[in-house]
């Protein structure tokens, strides 16, 4: 079913590339070299950035304050103070601060909870931290992500810890404090007999990474469509009920096994867990994730064609099974959880009348005035030489 947008941001002349929001505040980045922040209460450009040398490929709003803005181009990260007064400003010139040192093309970047480190990932497959108060990158550790990395994000309240992900299928938990990679986990764990994703050719890349503002649990898009969960080893996931009968009878919660109770340990006690595989989640590759600004026990899928689902905190937690899947015992493979009650979204839409192709999503993160849920989409849009078409960015009530 095709969703009608409540209006849209009109202003990029190429498609819009990544989003982030804080308070009244969206930004936006595009392939015409610009960022541009939002009063999403009026609708209209609070700042534009201009001039910038590549496609604006990521931003991030600062978590301890409403005028720092961090932007990442090219191999730069850009420092804004958007308590400046003029409403265009200079990519270049108008910056506090521009930092230099990544390898390739930066993919994406997020400032810790406290403000105090940013950590970027960029297509060599790095993934590098900046101390934000000597303005320097800490030291380079090895490598562990063999081709693009797609996804960084911080644990919240962890300040060192982060987890990324690439197009090698793998996610990596990383703690800087102990300057290493504490975790590995393969995302081509294989289907059971008889269980397959809703798409067959594209691999399970790890295309977007969301966290839980708990930092208790995370979830990862991948390329099939699919989406997995993660939970820390204090936090394990819980079984869903199984049918007695005609009622459902809840279980207990699954041990953990030796191999992941000595994986929790070698990582500080904080190891992650594999949790439920939502098969059926998407039919094409998962474009980005967010557990909902206004509401964190909803996580917001999106796919690359044009379809967006928004699921319930049961659903992230096996509440529910038919289309979820637990790791099997013992083995790398996945086995299907005890059937329960049949796991649906809250609620599932497409974009297909506004994009072709969808590219990025994010939610407001406080309801605005007058009580409103707002959920901003960026795509391409099929009449490629229409600049106007190609860089709106929709905004749906929820």
């Amino acid at each position: 079913m095709a969703h009608t947008p409540t209006s849209f941001l009109s202003g990029h002349v190429a498609p819009v590339l990544t989003l982030d929001s804080k308070d009244w505040m969206l930004a936006s980045g595009s392939e015409d070299r610009t960022c541009r922040i939002w009063d999403i209460r009026s609708g209209k450009v609070h700042k534009a950035l201009t001039g910038f040398d590549s496609s604006v490929t990521t931003s991030s709003f600062t978590p301890v304050d409403s005028h720092t803005l961090y932007v990442g181009s090219g191999q730069k990260i850009y420092t804004y103070d958007l308590r400046m007064e003029a409403m265009i400003l200079s990519a270049t010139e108008s910056a506090t601060k521009v930092y230099e040192g990544t390898e390739d093309e930066i993919n994406q970047i997020q400032v810790n909870h406290r403000a105090t480190f940013l950590a970027s990932c960029d297509d060599s497959g790095d993934v590098r931290i900046l101390d934000l108060k000597t303005h320097k990158w800490m030291r380079p550790l090895e490598r562990k992500h063999s081709n693009i990395a797609m996804s960084v994000q911080f644990i919240p309240k962890k300040e060192l810890q982060a987890l990324s992900g690439g197009m090698d299928k793998l996610v990596v938990a990383w703690d800087f404090y102990k300057s290493r990679a504490t975790q590995q986990i393969q995302t081509d764990t294989p289907l059971p007999d008889g269980v397959s994703s809703k798409q067959l050719f594209n691999p399970p890349f790890v295309h977007s990474i969301a966290v839980h503002p708990s930092g208790t649990r995370s979830a990862v898009g991948l390329g099939d469509g699919t989406i997995q969960f993660l939970h820390m080893s204090a936090d394990p996931p819980t079984p869903p009920p199984v049918k007695d009968g005609d009622s459902l009878v809840a279980q207990s919660a699954p041990s953990i096994s030796k191999k992941n109770k000595k994986k929790s340990a070698s990582s500080g006690g904080d190891g992650w867990l594999l949790g439920g595989r939502l098969v059926e989640a998407h039919s094409m590759p998962i474009a980005s994730i967010e557990y909902a600004g206004f509401n964190p026990n909803w996580l917001v899928t999106s796919a690359s064609n044009g379809t967006i689902a928004i699921w319930d905190e049961h659903a992230t937690r096996y509440e529910c099974s038919k289309q979820l899947l637990q790791p099997k015992a013992g083995t790398t493979a996945m086995e299907p959880l005890p059937l329960g009650r049949p796991i649906a979204p809250l609620t599932e839409f497409r974009v297909s009348n506004v994009f072709e192709r969808l590219n990025y999503i994010t939610t407001s993160k406080t309801t605005d005035g007058e009580g409103q849920r707002k959920l901003f989409v960026t795509g391409t849009h099929p009449r490629t030489g229409d600049k106007k078409l190609q860089g709106r960015i929709a905004v749906y009530h929820i």
